[in-house]
């Protein structure tokens, strides 16, 4: 926050000599007496011009109000109200220099105006003089910091404000609401029994923005006084996008809403006034309505001078968002590059609000793109939008639950234009992560009156995540009657995938949360049978009690993710990663076992103290990284090898016998598996 206030100030400063030394000055009579002595008879307007806040203070000062104007300075503003019909109305101000000048200008002008010099913490007005104060930016000269000498003065001029305003009346203040100041009047108006609403003044923004300065985001605080009663629930309305006014049910919702407009200021004059290429920069609207995020906004400047569109929008169709190229920065950037465009706005739609087209979005996006143009665009610029295919595509929520463990989660049936249904599972707490995915086929059923039925059933050849598929590749290291522990169920995809193509394997599925068991079941296809099991257990605890009774798998995987991600490892749970832990996983391998490991970990350092740990205990580990992912996938041997070359040599017999039996199951003439990616992407560690 404070930042931002720093960049506005610093652009007075370049074009002002008489900006004060120490803020302290701002309150300074002495102050205010040599600047306006040096101005002489040039208006200084603060926060904008009559034509600028007029429309907000028509609405809220009535012609017939007696109208006290705090700090009145040398603006016009006084006198161009009085021009439109608002005669009753008194100027003070702490100088008595700009009084003078203001009743030499003014007197015979405005005749019934009157103008006095005096100090408005102390005033000498009769109490309930006035119905209307109008402040243009003397709260934010005064209130200089939130330091409680600055702040006992504040709450004599709020308490003059009260005393001189009659119940009923309205204290109409135009300020910057620093954070400082926005805390204090949301704290001592709405204490004291006051309604207060907020009022965004776009138009004082435009000017700013037209003129290629940067601006910071004005407003007009409408504070009304109420009789104080007990037990009166505080009223706080927020009018900050057009004409609607939303009510607010805590301080802490003002202060955010009034925090973002300010941070989109500033986001907004960054990418006006330079090229972002490499940053990772992205924006939140917001319904103005629910409050809830209505769309994200990646902005994309490519690293290429040599691009045929300055400006484009690319809109990520539904379903889409979780791919490399739309959901991760990485992926954006070669989006950009391949659009051929120097700036390239990446638009997320959010599966809680609903769309009517694709053309409806561009329309309700329209003037919000152009805000984020790069600079010297001219306005009239047609931008293209770009998407995949002709339409959004579809998302339906199937069903919504909460997890002890996970939180509150979501089934939904997503159909991204040109591609197939999916059904996937995800986290509230992290939408951006595919927990679960599979994908839908059409089938037919014979209606009990004749006549057939198309109902969507799942896919079962279908692995969606390339590292389950590389995990399914580690099946080739052991026997075919092998018997599996597979430790994280999620949806059951890789369970269910390996119950039906690996027919003589025994898998022995762990999950700590009974309700992935339920989703797994009632969703996903997932049905227990004597060759696949489910228990719902600590895996960590499941693991020990089987080196205790000395049971033994010939496979055991870990996929199991990490509810604490801070540590920079989403996958497994740092737990499982241990190397006392890892030791006995070691002993429940029966002999040429192998751990094949799934691991997810962005923290360069703590990935090599887990890769140190894992050979430690593991005599052979290859490592298959999967392209344009963090996931490695770890096939760990406790088989003393001489030479890890003949390991990964079986590795890739076993991976062609896999292949095949997966070709000959699924019917297919293609490889399942992409021997050549492999082969790129294998490592002996």
């Amino acid at each position: 926050m404070y930042r931002y206030i720093c960049i506005y100030i610093r652009h007075w400063i370049i074009t002002m000599s008489l900006v004060p030394k120490t803020i302290q000055e701002f309150s300074s009579r002495q102050y205010w007496n040599t600047f306006f002595a040096k101005r002489g008879d040039k208006a200084f307007e603060w926060y904008g011009e009559y034509a600028e806040l007029c429309g907000i203070l028509h609405k809220y000062m009535r012609p017939k109000d007696k109208i006290l104007v705090a700090g009145c300075g040398n603006s016009t503003i006084s006198a161009d109200l009085y021009k439109v019909g608002y005669r009753f109305m008194t100027n003070v101000d702490n100088s008595e220099i700009v009084i003078k000048q203001m009743q030499e200008r003014y007197g015979s002008e405005c005749p019934d105006m009157k103008w006095l010099q005096m100090d408005l913490t102390a005033s000498t007005f009769e109490n309930e003089e006035f119905t209307c104060i109008l402040d243009k930016a003397t709260l934010d000269a005064i209130m200089t910091d939130g330091s409680p000498e600055v702040v006992a003065v504040i709450n004599k001029y709020f308490d003059e404000v009260s005393r001189m305003l009659r119940v009923g009346g309205r204290y109409v203040c135009v300020s910057l609401l620093q954070e400082h100041i926005l805390k204090h009047v949301l704290d001592w108006f709405p204490k004291n029994g006051w309604m207060m609403r907020i009022c965004r003044c776009e138009d004082a923004e435009k000017t700013q923005s037209d003129s290629g300065n940067f601006y910071f985001p004005v407003f007009v605080l409408v504070c009304t006084k109420f009789r104080q009663m007990p037990n009166l629930k505080p009223v706080i309305e927020l009018q900050l996008e057009g004409e609607v006014v939303n009510k607010v049910e805590t301080i802490k919702q003002a202060i955010e809403s009034v925090h973002e407009l300010q941070q989109y200021a500033l986001l907004r004059h960054t990418l006006h006034t330079k090229h972002i290429a490499g940053d990772d920069t992205s924006v939140q609207l917001c319904d103005p309505k629910s409050g809830g995020t209505r769309y994200i906004l990646h902005v994309v400047d490519s690293m290429k001078k040599s691009n045929s569109l300055r400006f484009a929008v690319f809109i990520v169709p539904h379903g889409r968002e979780h791919e490399w190229m739309f959901g991760t920065s990485k992926g954006r950037e070669s989006l950009a590059e391949s659009a051929g465009a120097s700036r390239l706005i990446v638009v997320h739609l959010m599966r809680d609000q609903s769309y009517q087209s694709l053309q409806a979005v561009q329309d309700e996006l329209s003037k919000k793109i152009m805000e984020l143009a790069p600079s010297r665009l001219p306005s009239h610029t047609k931008v293209p939008f770009l998407s995949v295919g002709e339409d959004l595509g579809s998302r339906k929520e199937l069903t919504r639950g909460h997890s002890q463990y996970s939180g509150d989660y979501i089934v939904e049936d997503v159909h991204p234009p040109g591609a197939a249904k999916l059904r996937r599972l995800i986290f509230l707490a992290n939408q951006n992560v595919i927990q679960s995915e599979a994908k839908l086929k059409t089938v037919k059923e014979k209606k009990k009156k004749g006549g057939m039925n198309k109902k969507l059933s799942i896919d079962y050849s279908f692995l969606s995540c390339q590292h389950h598929l590389a995990m399914v590749t580690g099946l080739g290291l052991v026997t075919p009657t092998a018997e599996l522990l597979l430790v994280g169920l999620g949806g059951g995809p890789l369970a269910t995938y390996i119950h039906k193509y690996f027919q003589k394997i025994t898998v022995t599925a762990i999950d700590l949360d009974p309700a992935m068991v339920e989703v797994a079941q009632e969703w996903f296809g997932f049905v227990p049978d004597s060759r696949l099991k489910v228990e719902i257990s600590d895996g960590i605890r499941y693991i020990h009690k089987s080196a205790e009774d000395g049971i033994k798998f010939n496979v055991i995987m870990f996929d199991v993710d990490s509810k604490d991600s801070s540590m920079g490892m989403s996958c497994p749970p740092q737990a499982f990663v241990e190397r006392n832990f890892l030791e006995v996983v070691s002993s429940c391998l029966k002999e040429g076992g192998v751990l094949i490991l799934n691991l997810v970990c962005r923290d360069q350092q703590l990935k090599a103290r887990v890769l140190e740990d894992v050979k430690a205990v593991f005599p052979v580990v290859l490592c298959q990284q999967i392209p344009e992912e963090v996931n490695s996938v770890m096939f760990c041997s406790r088989c003393s090898q001489k030479n890890p070359q003949n390991y990964k040599l079986r590795y890739e017999k076993g991976l062609n016998l896999v292949n095949e039996s997966l070709k000959q199951q699924q019917k297919s003439s293609e490889d399942i598996i992409d021997f050549k990616e492999i082969a790129e992407n294998l490592k002996i560690l």
